[in-house]
């Protein structure tokens, strides 16, 4: 659907495109870069004279969606049966994308990498740098680490409502980036911008990009402890690290959870001690 709404006029007033720009969010079967799939697919289209089209699609998987999943985005394996799959909507989605700048909430960790796999599963190589990025999680990761929803309230003023879906979380994102680009004028050049999703090594603890490092802790990069300290989930949930020595990740993620745990467990050895003593 093509579109002119004063929200996406912005974009072109505020940011120099030679090309479209796509803002967009999906919702998977998991969290797994190389098994999982998309179920959902939002974008909004905007070209550099300020033409809109937006989208949102369906997608049957072909495998099961995660019970953890659809707790997040509330799609049943029930709901996807009559839907097309992707290799039905691939050429449309290849037309939509390709050659684009591309926009959304962590998009350069999970969505931008599981959309390129399902194109390269049907033999279309689509290829992106980090110069055509613009993450808006990682521009205000600079600042404060934020969730979609508080990143949302801070910069456009609306209490966030919770309803996890791409199309909203599109909406989320698009009004985000607006926000990001009226406040800070640093961000309408492509430079700058370009220097926001190429962080040093000092960031980031894996060149898989699932932690990073703040204030001389462990953050979480990606999954539902987003932002949330490693050495606190070690604490709070330690089958979610489990899980993920189970999943397909990198050995380097491995090691730094394994790394977490051990870390944990000399904490409860010391507290054992104390107890014991005061005993």
């Amino acid at each position: 659907m093509f579109i002119k709404t004063n929200v996406y006029k912005k974009i072109p007033k505020l940011l120099k495109l030679d090309k479209p720009l796509v803002v967009f969010d999906i919702e998977t079967t998991g969290l797994s870069l190389s098994a999982d799939k998309i179920v959902e697919l939002a974008y909004i289209k905007i070209w550099p004279n300020g033409m809109v089209k937006t989208g949102d699609i369906y997608l049957n998987p072909e495998i099961k969606i995660s019970l953890e999943a659809q707790a997040v985005h509330g799609i049943k394996n029930r709901d996807v049966k009559k839907w097309p799959k992707f290799r039905n909507k691939a050429q449309e989605l290849w037309d939509v994308f390709n050659n684009c700048y591309y926009s959304g909430f962590n998009i350069i960790n999970f969505d931008l990498p599981l959309l390129r796999r399902e194109f390269i599963r049907m033999g279309m190589d689509f290829d992106y740098n980090t110069d055509q990025i613009i993450d808006t999680r990682e521009i205000f990761l600079k600042l404060v680490p934020r969730t979609l929803g508080t990143t949302y309230e801070y910069y456009c003023k609306k209490i966030f409502r919770r309803r996890h879906r791409a199309s909203s979380d599109t909406d989320l994102a698009l009004n985000i980036l607006v926000s990001q680009l009226e406040k800070y004028k640093e961000i309408r050049d492509w430079e700058f911008i370009n220097k926001v999703h190429k962080p040093g090594d000092d960031d980031y603890l894996d060149s898989t990009r699932k932690f990073y490092w703040l204030r001389g802790e462990a953050y979480f990069a990606f999954s539902k402890y987003i932002d949330k300290p490693l050495i606190q989930i070690a604490r709070d949930d330690p089958k979610f690290l489990e899980w993920i020595l189970k999943s397909d990740f990198s050995e380097e993620t491995k090691n730094i959870v394994r790394q977490a745990q051990e870390r944990e467990k000399q904490k409860e050895g010391l507290l054992d001690k104390f107890i014991k003593r005061k005993k």
